[in-house]
């Protein structure tokens, strides 16, 4: 799965080249992160940096550059590509590599009506590493573009649902939310700041397993990911939620709030 840059310029190990110097290669096997550019601050780049270089570990990967190299080196891609919204892609297989890539993210109407998602049973090897895994990506991708779904969510072996294919999944019953295991899936830096926010409005969360065949006891649902932000289900297999739950709504405020924040703290330094 070789991936390709948008823009003009990427950076390659210690320097930032023209796009007409890109080789595309295969990333299986390699570790990535995927992060957005809000107002030319990179969101949330120590949380994104840190998993980075915790995938690595996990993969037996080696990284050369610091973390104070890699932030200097994408300000440098922000900057000479001279934009200021996007997302870009940071891998690592035996080079470095960043470059701005293709982004979709969801529109007004998603956020007010909720996204469709559907089901695949499949699993991760290495959950908690992000690491290119073609054969899952391409499946969901195929799924994804034959039912219109907006994400499909994995389920194991065991019947529980672990994940979106690019997304993480919580739930809401009452005044509580749930969501799978941080040891069974990936951990999302949006996931995290959700379950922070959520503590921090007073709403209960868990981590719990989630059964697929229990997904019908509960009042809504959400996806977490880079790209979308927080977004309500509306729908996840023949399953139908509660899009405007008054839970779903505080958090996705809270979270819009939580980057107004970053940015603005970012740009006064």
């Amino acid at each position: 799965m070789a991936l390709l840059p948008i823009h003009d310029f990427f950076v390659f190990n210690n320097s930032v080249e023209p796009v007409k110097n890109f080789i595309p290669s295969e990333n299986e096997g390699g570790i990535y992160e995927v992060l957005r550019v809000v107002e030319g601050v990179p969101l949330f780049l120590e949380d994104h940096l840190k998993r980075f270089y915790s995938s690595a570990r996990i993969a037996g990967k080696s990284v050369r550059f610091n973390e104070t190299q890699i932030e200097m080196l994408l300000n440098k891609l922000i900057e000479t590509n001279n934009v200021k919204e996007g997302n870009i892609l940071i891998s690592c297989k035996i080079n470095l590599k960043a470059f701005f890539i293709s982004h979709n993210y969801p529109t007004t109407e998603m956020y007010r009506n909720g996204v469709t998602c559907g089901i695949l049973n499949a699993e991760r090897e290495n959950p908690n590493a992000k690491v290119f895994q073609t054969s899952v990506r391409q499946e969901a991708n195929k799924l994804i573009e034959e039912n219109k779904f907006y994400e499909v969510l994995l389920i194991d072996n065991q019947g529980r649902i672990t994940e979106g294919s690019k997304t993480n999944v919580f739930f809401v019953k009452g005044d509580s939310v749930i969501t799978p295991p941080g040891n069974e899936v990936l951990l999302g830096i949006t996931r995290k700041k959700a379950i922070d926010l959520a503590r921090l409005n007073g709403i209960k969360c868990m981590e719990d397993d989630v059964f697929f065949k229990d997904a019908n006891l509960f009042d809504a649902a959400f996806l977490t990911g880079t790209s979308p932000k927080i977004i309500p289900v509306s729908k996840f297999d023949k399953i139908e939620y509660n899009s405007t739950h008054n839970i779903v709504s505080k958090l996705i405020g809270s979270y819009n709030s939580l980057i107004s924040k970053y940015t603005l703290s970012k740009r006064k330094i």
